[in-house]
């Protein structure tokens, strides 16, 4: 076989390794996909019959104990956001006392220094310094309103869910299974809507990768016929050119 022959014969066989591949992992990909899918069906049933049952016994608690349940949903998040206000105001605190360190250093090694011409450097050096530390000043005065204003946020819901219980007491407590049940359905049901489009676009790239080495297959098989149609004329002419 000449060189281009086991050229194309390497890449045969590469080809239909990748079909074979692709074609596992996508039946692999779309059982999982079609497991997912009916958990999610079963979740949606569970939703359907727990929630919708439990809403119209508990229609009135439910309702008035409804705007406590949504200031909690929003309290993790901002919570959340406290805590990375928080970090990053001590981030830019840290980041001040380093600035206004090396301005010390800077002022120290000026001091030591003996030679004549240094004192113009360390000062030009030393301003630069100074404006870094302004900078971060201004960054460190941005965290810490940013940190304050998201504190004040929690303190606010915190202050309205304290009126709210102390209003709706008694259809909070009723109310609260109903809510923390939906939660949990509804956080499942997200889950299980995420993990079905990861499986989806899983399921779509190998199909893709099954359609390229299709296509590479097609190629080589179209380039060794045009090469056997080439070598059968070029024998022909051969042959012809013998017979005059």
């Amino acid at each position: 076989m000449t060189e281009g022959g086991d050229d194309q014969l390497v890449s045969i066989r590469k080809q239909l390794e990748n079909l074979n591949d692709a074609t596992d992992d996508i039946n692999s990909y779309e059982m999982k996909l079609e497991s997912v899918k009916r958990q999610f069906c079963e979740t949606q049933l569970m939703f359907n019959k727990e929630i919708s049952g439990t809403a119209k016994k508990l229609a009135k608690q439910i309702s008035k104990s409804r705007p406590f349940f949504e200031l909690k949903s929003r309290e993790i998040e901002i919570r959340k956001f406290v805590q990375q206000a928080a970090a990053e105001f001590e981030r830019q605190k840290t980041a001040v006392e380093m600035a206004r360190e090396q301005v010390q250093l800077l002022h120290q090694s000026l001091n030591n220094n003996l030679e004549s011409d240094a004192e113009k450097h360390y000062v030009d050096v030393i301003e630069q310094q100074l404006d870094l530390v302004r900078e971060a000043e201004d960054e460190c005065l941005k965290a810490e309103k940013m940190h304050a204003a998201r504190v004040r946020d929690l303190l606010q819901l915190e202050m309205a869910m304290k009126k709210l219980s102390q209003e709706h007491g008694s259809s909070i407590k009723k109310a609260r299974p109903y809510y923390e049940r939906k939660e949990v359905l509804t956080r499942t049901m997200n889950s299980q809507l995420e993990l079905m489009s990861i499986l989806e676009h899983e399921v779509q790239e190998r199909k893709d990768s099954y359609s390229d080495s299709m296509r590479a297959l097609e190629q080589i098989s179209d380039q060794i016929h045009q090469e056997r149609s080439s070598q059968s004329s070029l024998a022909q002419s051969d042959a012809d050119s013998d017979s005059s």
